[in-house]
């Protein structure tokens, strides 16, 4: 048991270490310091300034609690930093291969630094959640899940059709490995992964209903990033800015926001550690614990 307590220990300072990562990394970027530079054009600078500003005011505040929360063993913890590590590790990985640079840069060790720490807290935070213990969730949350991979589908519905015809990309010459890397990572990974949740939840499926968690902290994080992105750019009267777009943006990103809240919200109902009962679960009748022993992991 003193094993699974030093995994949520560090898990939750892997939390609180990539929020103060984030939010160093917008601090250094061009938002101020301008220590980090990109070989962007300025539609791109644009959607990196929007990018940082959710990153600083967002995700790096939602991953500190996120750790505080699994030190503090909490059984929302582990489940909130699946989302905040899942962002980092979809935005680091544009940040690396998006750029082209041509001479090596301190960023880019700085961001792969990031991105395997956000992977290991992937990994250790699924790991660590026991599935049985969730409560499950209807399969209406399936449609959902099929509605998430459509949106992201959408959003791509043009290099579909342009495939066709090889029309050329709407992407300046030195932005089109930042489009191909977020290409990969919205239909390679992300609608992969939302439609395997779905199945799985039709299914009835235990690990479907962490993996919903997972899904759906991503969602409620990298659209406000991508609606920034977009305000952004009408900020800056960016020619490559679209109002409609960004009105259909923002109205994803609050119903994301309200999906994750009624999914995310029985966890906080009242404190759990991660040997007690889980959200919505009655505690099972049983012997009490002797006097002096706590169920708490600290005590294991």
């Amino acid at each position: 048991m003193k094993r699974q307590a030093t995994t949520w220990q560090w898990l939750g300072a892997g939390s609180i270490a990539l929020g103060l990562a984030l939010a160093l990394n917008t601090l250094l970027g061009p938002l101020l310091i301008h220590a980090f530079e990109y070989p962007f054009t300025e539609t791109v600078l644009s959607e990196t300034l929007g990018l940082e500003l959710v990153s600083l005011f967002l995700i790096a505040p939602l991953a500190c609690l996120a750790g505080v929360l699994t030190l503090q063993g909490h059984v929302a913890g582990p489940l909130l930093v699946l989302g905040p590590a899942g962002y980092a590790a979809y935005m680091l990985a544009q940040y690396i291969v998006g750029p082209q640079y041509v001479t090596y840069q301190p960023a880019v060790i700085f961001h792969l630094a990031g991105f395997v720490l956000s992977g290991a807290l992937l990994i250790g935070a699924w790991r660590l959640v026991d599935a049985d213990r969730l409560q499950p969730r209807s399969r209406g949350w399936a449609v959902v899940a099929v509605l998430l991979t459509m949106f992201v589908v959408s959003r791509w519905a043009r290099s579909f059709s342009g495939a066709i015809d090889q029309s050329a990309v709407p992407a300046a010459a030195s932005d089109v490995s930042m489009m191909w890397s977020i290409y990969l990572l919205d239909l390679g990974i992300i609608v992969p992964l939302t439609l395997a949740t779905a199945v799985g939840l039709l299914a009835c499926r235990t690990w479907a209903t962490k993996a919903l968690y997972g899904v759906l902290g991503w969602f409620a994080l990298v659209p406000p990033s991508v609606t920034a992105m977009a305000l952004v750019k009408i900020a800056r009267d960016d020619p490559a800015a679209n109002t409609g777009d960004t009105v259909v943006l923002v109205v994803a990103t609050l119903v994301f926001a309200i999906l994750a809240v009624a999914l995310f919200a029985p966890l906080f109902r009242q404190p759990m550690g991660p040997r007690n009962q889980t959200a919505g679960q009655r505690e099972r009748p049983g012997p009490k614990s002797a006097p002096g022993h706590s169920r708490n992991w600290r005590s294991a």
